[in-house]
């Protein structure tokens, strides 16, 4: 029995003559007339009554015809659940992501992929770059979204994202928070707090590229800190920090953000997602496709 026996008969039924069900299927008659005797045959049952006015179901008949539309039912729901899957409209991908990203553009990305794409499920993975790195490596996830240029990871396949304007964090009494834009060469004599954790390392070499030079070397201090506890340090006046825009929206922290220059505007750090070359997760594909600018 197969799939396309269940069809013939399903048509038969509805036209009420094998010429007819043979005409919507845009097969010869013969062939429907035949099948369906074979599968008669194989079953030890008669399904239809025929005469020369047509072919109509017998009990048994009327029985089968309503286990074969379910099953043609269900075999044309699971062909859409594959081709779905093949087109990257239906499944799951795993995309890694750096804590500092959890508000921002990369959750306004994800909030309008998730509305476009409710078949997708996307499983997020919040870790430092060397997991991240380590975990799109291994296979357990599918991409990661972290800072840097293009080409950042030798390994991997990179694509460029969105980027951020750089902010600078200070506490509510620095004199430079009464100006509404900072440029780097008020920075010099600046103590910087960076975190640990990522996105720390790629703000200490914006720092380093805007401030270092060769008799003159900006103080950064690290610390173990969350983005949250590194705020409350810079309203204590431990120092100043950088952040992505996206942490002006944290309020009640005793900072203020401004908007951080050089002689070409707003300075700005750029997002790229990174993915193993030989992926084959055809959900890949779309999920990168709607992160891209």
């Amino acid at each position: 029995m197969e799939v396309r026996h269940l069809r013939y008969i399903v048509a038969t039924a509805r036209n009420g003559s094998f010429s007819a069900a043979a005409h919507e299927l845009n097969v010869k008659q013969p062939i429907v007339s035949k099948r369906i005797k074979e599968l008669e045959s194989e079953l030890g049952v008669v399904l239809f009554d025929r005469s020369t006015a047509g072919a109509r179901l017998t009990p048994t008949g009327e029985e089968f015809v309503v286990a074969a539309r379910r099953i043609l039912e269900e075999a044309e729901r699971l062909g859409e659940h594959m081709r779905a899957s093949a087109a990257g409209k239906l499944g799951r991908v795993v995309v890694g992501f750096y804590k500092s990203l959890s508000t921002g553009g990369f959750r306004t990305a994800l909030r309008g992929f998730r509305r476009c794409y409710p078949k997708i499920e996307v499983e997020l993975v919040e870790s430092p770059f060397v997991e991240l790195s380590a975990g799109v490596l291994s296979g357990t996830l599918d991409t990661a979204i972290i800072l840097g240029d293009a080409g950042k990871c030798d390994t991997l396949e990179t694509v460029a994202l969105w980027s951020d304007q750089l902010v600078v964090a200070l506490p509510e009494n620095h004199p430079l928070a009464e100006k509404p834009v900072i440029y780097w060469p008020e920075l010099k004599r600046e103590r910087f707090i960076i975190t640990h954790h990522d996105p720390g390392p790629d703000i200490r070499a914006v720092l380093l590229r805007h401030l270092a030079a060769p008799s003159d070397h900006p103080e950064i201090i690290t610390r173990r800190l969350s983005r949250e506890s590194l705020l409350s340090e810079v309203a204590d006046g431990q120092g100043i920090a950088l952040q992505c825009e996206s942490a002006v929206g944290l309020s009640g922290l005793g900072v203020v953000f401004r908007p951080l220059h050089d002689g070409n505007g707003a300075t700005r750090l750029g997002y790229i997602a990174c993915w193993k070359p030989d992926n084959i997760n055809p959900v890949l594909k779309t999920f990168l496709d709607a992160l891209k600018p």
